[in-house]
């Protein structure tokens, strides 16, 4: 960029060879102006001595000469920027339509534009004084550069003849992260002989030719955005021009810009040359210019003059890559706006303002105008002085005379691919996706999840969750778009992404359907369950209850992995698939799709296979439109399991031993299945006799569920069952509790506790804390991060604390007054409650119209008003409910009716009545055990065949103490969280290479690090949004629908391709007789393409594939080696920013031997040939 800057002169100025006057713009290989330079030639008197010289020669000259001259320069000056524009179209139009990230234009922006000047100005200067150390240095670089602009130029000429004749050109070779065809290879070798015929030579021809497509690379890939920009790089370069032609002199003692431009380059090949002694040193130029100037001898045309090809006129490769960029730019803006196809022969006809054709003779006009100053003044003249206003003040003034400026100065629409303008010139309806997604909870810290994400208008709650002091404030963002959901989705059974549903539904107006998997339900309605219990044991918790929490999940629909659920009503066309997450038992990763787009919602997933899960299934989500994943574990980075697990049981196995308790922390039914599944092998392989004991509320309930999950789990699970009928959560060694006083009436001796919760807020895991916590002997193990505020985050901090203070808190029986009160005031809302039942009911009954005969009779009792007295009286469990008749009919033959009467015998003896005394003893029993709630066969509570432990309903209240727990056992954390590493999310990421990501649920230093990586390795938009901000992640790519005409289909030839058929299509767009957009046959014969293979080649399938037909193969430096000669290497795409995202390729190695014939036929046969 600075090396074209540097050279952007007047088109022909005096000491420069670019004077405005082609008669004076001579140069000499002896160096005749290069001399004059040097011995002060700007001095007053040497300027009129050079201007007199120069009216001399003018005079000599023929005018013919000079408009010969005059109408080349313009003509290739025109000519090469016209061409570099309409090749950075071509370019971006293909980029666009591969969906190629990582090879897409470099778009200025402000501080760029204002640094080009500053950093051209800074090169000028070091060339100025450094030339002459630097010049090899810098014919080195333009070699270089050289070599893979003309490589770009002439590629898409040698693709075009490639497909015309239908060339088989199979990749070959791969070089600094590109892969190569064998034609691709011999046009490399041929630009880079091109370039060393240049060094050897310096010829003038080659050196045009070098220029040029420096020129055009370079326009194709660095562009402007818009007017706005455009005009603030071409005013900066106006002032640099003027400064450096006109001023440079005052300052530096020289005309630094004549000077740096009129130097020639040492020739690093005649210097190595020369060292060298090599025979033909003669023919090796010392001194070359350097392709950032065009050269034409002046004889080209058959000039009058004498001098043969030793005399050139120059021109500024600068003074053509900086109107070209202009050029463009309105191109790029034409071509948008009139959606036609742009070459050469349509561009005039087509309809629509070109502002290509006011901006293209205005660069010539500019140009004539530099060399008529030139002829004029007989000095050097700044060309962007000329060019700046006869190029952009045309397309200013057309588009502000036409209201189209402001569109040219913000910029254009962004450009779409070829086929989408064809369709969109059919019908101008627009059908992508839209995706908005706004954070509810959970981001840059972490907060419970909870996100609302809107497709096309329909509202997706993904996650609700509450943490473990349940906050009503987080779920604030929520009560405000609650009514607004369409469709809950569920991805893991613990609080921290449903906890909230109960209460949502309950409270804040959420009445969308629910969608999980099978094991998140119901493992999520027992993590519920014990939440609620836990608490109610500890306080007055009142947020919702046990019947809240079956109502909300009674509306759950359930999915299993991988099935397509379709929406309907207003999310028609919206399909839905949870996949393996391999985070919790059902954990889900939710796949959205919309218009052939897709929507990930990935977060807390683990690629690693575990004892009882399988770990997510990557194959399944490649290049998503959004994906949006959080950045929880960003930072951080595991060993390998077995080292974990092995490092997990030696540190219980040592406490053990050293007749210490173990505390293991634990959610309900999550990470603690894995956690059961190590501690049930370890005690199995090593025959241990310490007790194991899993203490919830629904720990039996939650094994007995689990138990019928194995299709959930993982692939060895599955097997083992199928072979030995042996189901893994048949626990032998571990002893389910749902008490605390079961483990209270234990041996004593080491033993080895599970026990809800892991924040250890509350649960039996706070009890057994306080009273374990003050032996030096014990171990309190964290197997994952506690959540801010609790106990157990505290208690992971480095150091650890030496004592907290906890409260004990513990429900008790009212006793005395206070049960007195409390029954008093129960008794008062009770009649009140049934008086105002009978008055609704006498209201309902005089209002009711043909009341039934039957119930006429005074002495026959309503039934269901007994029934509806009864449940306003009498709260459920209540001791009376035995007492009531529910009803009597009496026989119609029967003259008086009466109750029913049975006369009760007991038996006597001699001392009277014999009674039974356990009739008569009051149950004390403890509060924790309370009564069995038994639901029935309704979705949403449990099977009747397990029960949960419900809540004594005796009259009680909470008596809480504060305590300080002085902490002498040992804690210790490792991380079984079951997530992801940093290193692996990266590499998952950049194998998924979404074309949007969203970041949520991490800290603000781990959520800006995972940013920051994304931008420079994943993908170029990367979202982190803050809570309830929206962001707009629509898809930049556009969807329509079509019909297939049955012309069309007729000719088609499908190929079966697994579950699917495929076949190649050549068509247009148009329109049927009822204006329905369709796909319509090609009226002219469709030109030849090239032969594609489509497929995913397994490398160990293939492995396998090669050994059956007798192949000798093995995996070596992660390449498979097929004999002795043969190799084949798998790759990845290099125009894919990631790395592993795009297309992958197959690269054959080897001599073209039989060998070598033999395996490709082997690879051709796994793919399907279109």
């Amino acid at each position: 960029m600075q090396s074209l800057q540097s050279t952007r002169r007047c088109p022909f100025s005096p000491e420069s060879a670019q004077y405005a006057n082609p008669a004076i713009a001579l140069f000499s290989e002896k160096g005749d102006l290069l001399n004059q330079r040097a011995s002060k030639s700007f001095s007053s008197s040497s300027k009129s001595k050079v201007a007199w010289i120069s009216l001399l020669k003018c005079q000599r000259r023929s005018i013919a000469t000079l408009v010969a001259n005059a109408v080349t320069d313009n003509v290739f000056a025109v000519g090469v920027t016209f061409g570099s524009a309409f090749r950075a179209l071509n370019y971006g139009k293909e980029m666009e339509r591969n969906r190629d990230l990582s090879e897409t234009s470099i778009t200025l922006d402000r501080s760029q534009a204002l640094m080009i000047p500053v950093m051209s100005s800074i090169s000028l200067l070091l060339m100025f004084y450094l030339f002459s150390s630097v010049s090899q240095l810098l014919t080195v670089f333009t070699a270089i550069a050289s070599v893979s602009s003309l490589f770009f130029c002439l590629s898409p000429y040698v693709a075009y003849l490639k497909s015309q004749f239908g060339f088989a050109d199979p990749y070959v070779s791969r070089c600094c992260s590109k892969s190569f065809t064998r034609i691709q290879g011999l046009l490399l070798f041929l630009c880079i002989g091109t370039v060393v015929a240049w060094l050897v030579t310096g010829h003038w021809v080659l050196n045009n030719l070098l220029g040029i497509s420096i020129c055009i690379a370079f326009v194709s890939h660095v562009r402007l955005p818009n007017i706005k920009i455009c005009a603030m790089l071409l005013v900066c370069l106006f002032v640099y021009d003027i400064f450096w032609v006109f001023f440079s002199e005052r300052f530096f003692g020289a005309n630094v810009m004549v000077s740096v431009a009129t130097q020639q380059a040492s020739n690093p090949v005649h210097t190595v040359a020369n060292s060298l002694s090599l025979p033909g040193l003669q023919m090796v130029t010392k001194k070359l210019e350097l392709p950032v100037k065009i050269v034409f001898p002046r004889n080209l045309l058959g000039g009058l003059i004498p001098g043969g090809a030793k005399d050139f006129m120059m021109l500024g490769l600068g003074d053509m890559a900086i109107p070209a960029m202009l050029l463009a730019l309105v191109l790029c803006f034409d071509h948008r706006r009139s959606r036609d196809s742009i070459n050469l022969l349509e561009m005039h006809s087509s309809k629509g303002h070109k502002y290509i054709w006011y901006a293209l003779p205005g660069y010539a006009i500019g140009l004539v105008t530099a060399l008529a100053a030139g002829v004029l003044t007989h000095s050097p003249q700044p060309a962007l002085l000329y060019l700046v206003p006869s190029t952009l003040g045309p397309i200013v003034f057309i588009s502000w005379i036409r209201k189209e400026l402001a569109e040219l100065w913000d910029g254009p629409l962004p450009n779409s691919n070829d086929k989408a303008h064809q369709i969109e010139r059919v019908t101008q309806k627009k059908m992508g996706t839209s995706v908005q997604v706004t954070p509810l909870c959970g981001v840059y810290n972490e907060n419970p999840l909870s996100y609302l994400v809107s497709i096309d208008g329909f509202n997706f709650l993904i996650d609700c969750g509450w943490n473990d002091h349940f906050d009503p404030s987080l779920l604030e963002p929520l009560s405000r778009v609650a009514s607004t959901v369409d469709a809950v989705l569920l991805s893991h059974p613990d609080t921290l992404h449903l906890g909230a549903l109960p209460f949502a539904m309950k409270q804040l107006g959420l009445s969308a359907v629910v969608y999980s998997t099978e094991p998140v339900y119901r493992l999520g309605l027992l993590t519920m369950y014990d939440q609620y219990l836990s608490r109610k044991q500890v306080s007055d918790f009142d947020l919702f209850t046990l019947d809240d929490i079956d109502s909300a999940f009674q509306n759950v629909t359930r999915l299993t992995y991988a099935q397509n659920h379709h929406l309907s009503g207003k999310g028609e066309g919206i399909v839905i698939s949870p996949h393996v997450s391999g985070h919790l038992l059902g954990g889900t990763v939710w796949k959205i799709t919309k218009d052939g787009e897709d929507v990930i919602y990935a977060v807390d997933f683990n690629h690693r296979k575990e004892k009882h899960l399988n770990g997510i299934n990557q194959a399944s989500f490649v290049r998503p439109a959004v994906l949006i994943t959080d950045a929880y574990n960003a930072l951080n980075n595991q060993a390998y399991r077995r080292q974990k697990d092995k490092e997990f049981t030696d540190t219980i196995k040592k406490t053990l031993r050293s007749d210490g308790n173990v505390l293991l922390p634990v959610d309900t039914a999550g990470r603690v299945l894995e956690l059961v599944q190590i501690l049930e092998s370890c005690w199995a392989d090593e025959n241990l006799n310490y007790p194991i004991f899993f203490l919830t509320y629904v720990a039996s309930s939650t094994i007995d569920y689990v138990k019928s999950f194995l299709e959930w789990m993982s692939d060895s699970i599955a097997k083992s069952f199928e072979k030995t009928r042996e189901n893994a959560f048949i626990l032998k060694r571990i002893t389910l509790l749902v008490n605390k006083s079961e483990l209270d009436n234990a041996s004593d001796g080491p033993k080895v506790v599970l026990a809800s919760m892991a924040s250890l807020e509350a649960g039996f895991s706070h009890d057994i804390f306080v009273e374990w916590a003050t032996d030096p002997k014990n171990l309190v193990l964290f197997t994952e991060r506690a959540q801010f505020g609790t106990l157990a985050r505290m208690l992971q901090a480095d150091p650890p604390p030496k004592a907290v203070k906890v409260t004990m808190s513990k429900r008790v029986p009212l006793v005395g007054e206070e049960l007195i009160a409390y029954e008093e005031e129960q008794n008062r809302i009770r009649k009140d409650e049934v008086l105002k039942a009978s008055l609704i009911k006498e209201e309902e009954s005089k209002s009711a119209q043909g009341a039934d005969v039957s119930t006429s009779d005074p002495m026959v009792v309503d039934a269901s008003n007994t029934h509806s007295l009864l449940d306003a009286a009498v709260p459920h469990g209540g001791g009376y409910r035995d007492m009531l008749i529910d009803g009597f009919t009496p026989p119609s033959t029967s003259a008086a009716p009466m109750f029913p009467f049975y006369e009760n015998n007991s038996d006597w003896d001699d001392f009277g009545e014999v009674i039974n005394p356990d009739d008569y003893v009051i149950k004390d029993a403890d509060m924790d055990q309370g009564a069995m709630h038994v639901g029935g066969d309704m979705d949403g509570k449990l099977d009747e065949g397990s029960a949960s432990l419900i809540l004594d309903t005796r009259p009680s209240k909470v008596v809480a103490t504060e305590l300080t727990v002085q902490v002498k056992c040992s804690l210790i954390y490792m991380d079984f969280e079951g997530r992801s590493d940093a290193r692996s999310i990266k590499s998952i990421l950049s194998h998924m290479a979404p074309l949007k990501l969203v970041l949520v649920h991490g800290t603000a230093e781990a959520t800006e690090h995972l940013k920051q990586h994304c931008l420079t390795h994943v993908c170029p938009h990367v979202y982190a949004p803050q809570i309830e901000e929206t962001i707009d992640v629509t898809s930049d790519l556009c969807a329509y629908k079509v019909q297939l005409s049955e012309k069309l289909m007729s000719n088609v030839l499908f190929k079966k391709l697994g579950d699917y058929e495929i076949a190649w299509v050549d068509s247009e767009a148009g329109k049927t007789e009822n204006g329905a957009l369709s796909l319509l046959p090609i009226s002219t014969p469709a030109p030849p393409h090239e032969s594609v293979l489509v497929g995913d080649l397994k490398m160990a399938n293939f492995k396998q594939f090669l050994s059956d037909n007798g192949v000798q193969v093995e995996f070596a430096s992660g390449a498979l080696r097929c004999g002795e000669y043969v190799t084949l290497r798998k790759v990845g795409d290099a125009s894919h920013k990631g790395g592993g995202s795009g297309t992958q390729q197959i690269v054959i190695e080897g001599p073209l031997c039989e060998d070598y014939y033999k395996i490709r036929e082997y690879l051709y046969s796994q793919f399907y040939l279109l």
